[in-house]
């Protein structure tokens, strides 16, 4: 590791902590500001020194790295949380001298609230020949519509989605940051029979790419791990109203239940379930165990468990020195969109450091070269053939609203 990445910060922390195994998410009209034109975050609470190029301030063209994300509209909170861990992470490396000793700006671009001004947002920022890479916390599905604008652009687009459809693309500068669902469901799967005593699942699905992909793969475990599948329930994106669906899944005799939405959604169908005493094992998607599904549901989040990418509960030394940066400079828990981001802005340091160079193309070589980089949410490793970085995630079950860790799970080939 240069010594580039051995500040005291958190950032040089967090690349340089040795993570513990334990078995094993068009621009709008106007786009939003470049960090530097927005409202100041807050200083990382964790005191830095400088690295790389001594003690002197960043200097000369800054490195910009684009970040579309939702800031308006009803899911607007996905969008400041994702800010958060972005800009934690920027104060602290310029903090430190910067990249190749040259300040760092994040843009920003609105993806608005339809597929249409997802994909302006993105294309405005692919295009931007000053981005020498793009992240996005947008879904699965809008991923997938982007990703031939990815290959023609030839830009790094880092995601925090986890579709395995998306991988299957084969989109050299595609990368994703979490453990992609084919890896995740199985041991989803085997966590509902052995630890929640599940025979016979129902599971709940949301209809898109996300969660008929995730689910397809449930059901693929369910057979090849001697369970039978009680009944399978999808709901649009939009649904709000669960309780015929939860009337047909305790109607079918399962013996619990496995659902998979996304984070408002998991909000509705924790406190509707609650609201209807279904006295069932509960397990949730990564979603269920984030922080804005848990504040919405308040106490019905309680018991339920989740295969999740994140917890503020983390028992790793990395994640837990981000949970105390990331509330002392916000005074509030980050959520999954918070460390996605964070983490993302640490691989590409990592990158552009080991390239020497912001060029796209070069710094998308490197991330082929990403080999034990600790972040907060895991430790990332290229795999050959494998955009997907990330190596564990952890089985927790949400207690108090919070999400315990119980064990950290890693990735198949680890």
């Amino acid at each position: 590791m240069s010594n580039h990445r051995k500040a005291l910060s958190i950032s040089a922390f967090l690349l340089a902590a040795a993570l513990t195994f334990s078995g094993c998410g068009a621009g709008s009209s106007d786009p939003a500001p470049a960090a530097s034109d927005a409202p100041d975050a807050p200083a990382p609470a964790v005191s830095s020194a400088p690295a790389g190029t001594g003690d002197t301030a960043p200097a000369g063209d800054p490195i910009r790295i684009g970040i579309v994300t939702t800031l308006s509209g009803a899911n607007a909170g996905h969008g400041e949380y994702c800010k958060e861990g972005a800009e934690l992470w920027k104060e602290d490396v310029n903090a430190r001298g910067g990249i190749l000793g040259r300040p760092v700006e994040l843009v920003y671009e609105d993806n608005g609230e339809t597929e249409q001004t997802y994909m302006n947002a993105m294309v405005k920022a692919l295009s931007d020949d000053d981005l020498c890479a793009v992240y996005s916390n947008g879904y699965s599905n809008q991923i997938m519509l982007v990703l031939p604008e990815v290959a023609n652009y030839e830009i790094p687009l880092l995601a925090g989605n986890s579709s395995q459809a998306c991988l299957d693309a084969n989109n050299d500068y595609y990368w994703m940051l979490r453990l992609s669902d084919a890896n995740v469901s199985p041991a989803m799967v085997l966590a509902c029979r052995d630890q929640l005593g599940m025979k016979k699942p129902a599971i709940l699905n949301v209809n898109d790419s996300y969660g008929r992909g995730m689910a397809d793969f449930v059901v693929k475990a369910i057979e090849e791990n001697g369970m039978e599948l009680a009944i399978q329930v999808e709901c649009t994106a939009e649904e709000k109203q669960f309780t015929p669906i939860l009337t047909q899944i305790v109607n079918s005799g399962a013996d619990g239940i496995i659902a998979i939405n996304h984070q408002d959604q998991a909000a509705l169908v924790m406190m509707q379930i609650e609201a209807m005493d279904i006295q069932l094992p509960l397990m949730g998607c990564s979603q269920y165990a984030s922080a804005l599904a848990m504040d919405t549901a308040g106490e019905a989040s309680n018991g339920w468990y989740s295969l999740a990418d994140w917890s503020n509960e983390v028992q790793t030394e990395s994640g837990k020195a981000f949970v105390e940066a990331y509330r002392k400079a916000y005074n509030r828990d980050s959520d999954m969109q918070s460390v996605c981001a964070y983490d993302a802005m640490l691989l590409l340091e990592d990158a552009i450091t080991r390239a020497g160079t912001d060029d796209p193309k070069a710094v998308n070589e490197a991330l082929k070269q990403t080999k034990d980089v600790v972040g907060a949410m895991t430790s990332y490793t290229y795999l050959e053939g494998d955009h997907s970085l990330g190596t564990s995630i952890m089985l927790t079950q949400t207690q108090d609203k919070k999400g315990v860790m119980i064990d950290m799970v890693a990735k198949p080939g680890l």
